[in-house]
């Protein structure tokens, strides 16, 4: 009897095992799918929230740029010391067009693309041939378009519409594979305007399509294998869709001309500054900064440095901005009553300001009001004193930026100057 209740006991105790160790597992294995429930939301969020994020930065106007404190930047500054050459003197013919270009200003950014002298396809055996584009199926009115100026731009034209599914679908199963930033565009059916898919409706319908990729951006030119991938995802497109494609220069001519870019954003990108500083053993208070700024028309703003509006509203809508010299580099609107500063710095982003000489000239007698209301020294980048001949040098280099941007056609402080330089 002894051994049968020992046995029993036993048996109890080897159950009651099982049934902890079975009621652990079960515990882990839920919470062990709760964790992975978990982390698929967490992932599905982050994607949701990235791709939206994408989507805001794509189609958001470039236009209102908002430069921040001088330590953030990696540009380059220019020298009040530079050498100057003798400019060549501007004759009649030479102020005609300059007066003409002042016109042309207004007008800025591109309306168009010119497919005229266009290449394409042919789609059996993927060679380029020359193909003249004479059909004149291209609006005037414009909603949004490449840029011939600084994209490679596909033509994929076509007398039936597609749908804005049809077409983004395919287009998004390849575009990853791209760096360069990149669009596709649509010839609404109906509207007759032009428009980025990634913007419009699901239900919009489309004529023709243009994609479109920029030859240059912050890390460089675009690579040649970069530039193939985008053409097989034109053919892929124009396979697909059976449609003609037809390329706005030929594979050559974009790299050619991706490397010249290049050469011209080595030139051009660069900043134009002027420093003001306190006498040793003085600071600026923060009131009097602010009260002196504002008698200039500057404003309080982004960043939480001050910036001068572009009143003509043309390209970017700030002329130059004005920062801490010291760290931490801005200023901090609750406490402008106890804030002090021993130097202010005055500073604008020459390709990316509309009129960029005229810009400097009002930046200068800017900072000459803020030395003279508080009392401090314009010097210039390496803490020199700044001279009549030190501005001269500096607006002489802000000269040849601006003629080597308009040789190119592209305008300074324009929509098309923003997003080759405002990387």
């Amino acid at each position: 009897m002894t051994l049968q209740i020992a046995l029993l006991l036993v048996g109890l105790v080897i159950v009651a095992v099982v049934v902890l160790s079975s009621f652990d597992k079960a515990r882990v294995n839920k919470h062990f799918h709760e964790a992975q429930r978990g982390r698929a939301k967490i992932r599905r969020v982050t994607k949701d929230a990235l791709a939206l994020i994408d989507r805001t930065l794509r189609s958001a106007s470039r236009l209102d740029i908002n430069p921040g404190p001088l330590q953030q930047s990696k540009k380059r500054f220019l020298k009040s010391d530079a050498f100057i050459p003798e400019r060549k003197p501007k004759d009649a013919d030479d102020s005609f067009y300059e007066t003409l270009e002042s016109f042309e200003r207004v007008a800025a950014q591109p309306l168009d693309v010119d497919t005229s002298s266009a290449t394409s396809w042919d789609n059996e055996d993927s060679e380029l041939i020359s193909e003249v584009h004479t059909e004149p199926r291209r609006p005037k009115k414009r909603q949004s378009m490449p840029d011939p100026q600084i994209d490679f731009i596909i033509d994929l034209p076509g007398k039936k519409p597609v749908s804005r599914d049809k077409a983004l679908g395919i287009y998004k199963q390849h575009e990853y594979l791209l760096e360069k930033p990149r669009s596709i565009y649509g010839l609404k059916y109906v509207e007759g305007v032009w428009s980025n898919l990634d913007n419009d409706p699901e239900t919009s319908q489309y004529s023709d399509l243009f994609l479109a990729i920029q030859l240059i951006d912050g890390k460089g030119p675009i690579s040649e294998s970069e530039l193939n991938t985008f053409g097989q995802l034109g053919l892929k497109l124009a396979d697909t869709l059976n449609r003609p494609s037809k390329l706005s220069m030929t594979f050559e001519q974009a790299i050619e001309k991706a490397k010249e870019l290049s050469d011209l954003c080595d030139k051009c990108d660069a900043i134009a500054n002027i420093n003001v500083t306190a006498a040793e053993g003085t600071e600026f208070s923060g009131r009097d900064i602010e009260k002196s700024a504002q008698s200039r028309g500057m404003a309080f703003g982004e960043m939480n440095i001050f910036h001068k509006k572009n009143d003509e509203a043309q390209g970017c809508r700030h002329m130059f901005s004005m920062a801490n010299l010291y760290e931490p580099g801005y200023f901090s609107p609750d406490e402008m009553d106890t804030l002090t500063a021993r130097g202010l710095t005055l500073f604008m982003h020459i390709p990316c300001t509309h009129n960029p000489v005229a810009v400097f000239d009002d930046m200068v007698e800017t900072a000459r009001a803020l030395s003279e209301d508080l009392g401090g020294a314009m010097v210039d980048q390496d803490g020199k004193v700044l001279t009549e001949s030190g501005i001269k040098a500096i607006r002489h280099q802000i000269e040849d930026m601006e003629d080597a941007m308009e040789e190119w056609g592209i305008i300074p402080g324009s929509e098309t100057a923003l997003r080759l330089f405002n990387q």
